[in-house]
């Protein structure tokens, strides 16, 4: 497929040079493709049945059923459309993403013309950042810290690679009861506070949202899938609220897209490994988190929203 030729190792091209701090906001925050108009449909909000729900000793193994598929994504290649808020800014962008199990990722964030906006390469997921257009790097940094910086979400790639693929954190197992809505839903617990809710769709159960008190100090969150095409859900929307420490920064409520995915196909081995031009500018993980490199601060600004 043309875009997996995107997901290759190597240098991710030449940049213009550029000083540190305006000209990395510069860079960055203004040259987001905009979403396609098939990418504009956002997952639906994520509301519980009010009713009374009834005790069901098969809720654990409906559960099981239905995420046995995801469970199976070792790998992962596609298009991902980004759009919300984080950190109080505008989110709108789009990446190009590879990810496989054990830590290993490469998202490519494209420019309308010329070199891409950022490029981040991980294994075991510690990655280098490369920012070609203002020729700054940002080496050895875990994975959750860049993403939280550029998303608003704290998250390892497998669990990035989970949440995408329509699955709950590998490591949760359903208990040993849960309830039933006459509606057709099924709610499970998982454990360390987190909530599953299936629902039945063509005589199948099918896990369709979930979410966490925010145990461990590690801030509520929601999740919920929509626009399933065979075992994948085309849409996800997830609000992350701020931890309780105040370490994790403001609410994120973003929707990602996911077009074209490629499932448990080999990804070149080098794509998780980045050359970075001599001389590149190195920049911090609190550079990132200021100048937002998926913030669409000029459209919001523009229109007075």
């Amino acid at each position: 497929m043309a875009r997996d030729s995107r997901i290759t190792g190597g240098p991710a091209g030449p940049g213009a040079p550029a000083g540190p701090g305006p000209a990395l906001r510069a860079c960055v925050g203004c040259a987001l493709l905009a979403l396609a108009a098939s990418a504009c449909a956002a997952a639906g909000a994520f509301r519980v049945p009010a009713g009374p729900w009834t005790p069901d000793a098969t809720a654990a193994a409906a559960f099981d059923e239905a995420v046995a598929a995801c469970r199976s994504v070792r790998s992962l290649t596609a298009e991902i459309s980004v759009r919300g808020r984080a950190g109080g800014m505008k989110v709108r962008g789009r990446v190009i993403a590879g990810f496989q199990r054990g830590g290993s990722l490469r998202l490519e964030a494209p420019a309308p013309f010329g070199a891409p906006i950022f490029v981040l390469a991980a294994r075991r997921d510690r990655g280098t950042l490369w920012m070609p257009r203002a020729k700054q790097v940002l080496r050895d940094a875990a994975v959750e810290d860049v993403l939280e910086a550029l998303t608003g979400l704290r998250r390892s790639s497998d669990e990035v690679l989970s949440l995408l693929c329509g699955c709950p954190p590998e490591a949760a197992r359903a208990g040993a009861g849960g309830r039933r809505h006459a509606a057709g839903w099924l709610e499970i617990g998982l454990g360390d506070g987190i909530l599953a809710y299936l629902r039945q769709e063509r005589g199948a159960w099918r896990f369709v949202a979930a979410r966490s008190g925010g145990a461990g100090g590690t801030g509520a969150w929601s999740v919920s899938y929509s626009g399933f095409a065979s075992r994948l859900p085309a849409a996800v929307s997830i609000r992350q609220e701020a931890r309780s420490d105040g370490q994790l920064g403001p609410v994120a409520d973003l929707t990602f897209v996911v077009s074209a995915p490629d499932v448990n196909a080999p990804i070149d081995d080098a794509a998780f490994d980045l050359a970075v031009p001599r001389g590149a500018q190195p920049v911090t993980i609190e550079d990132l988190r200021q100048a937002g490199p998926l913030a669409d601060r000029g459209r919001g600004e523009r229109s007075g929203r």
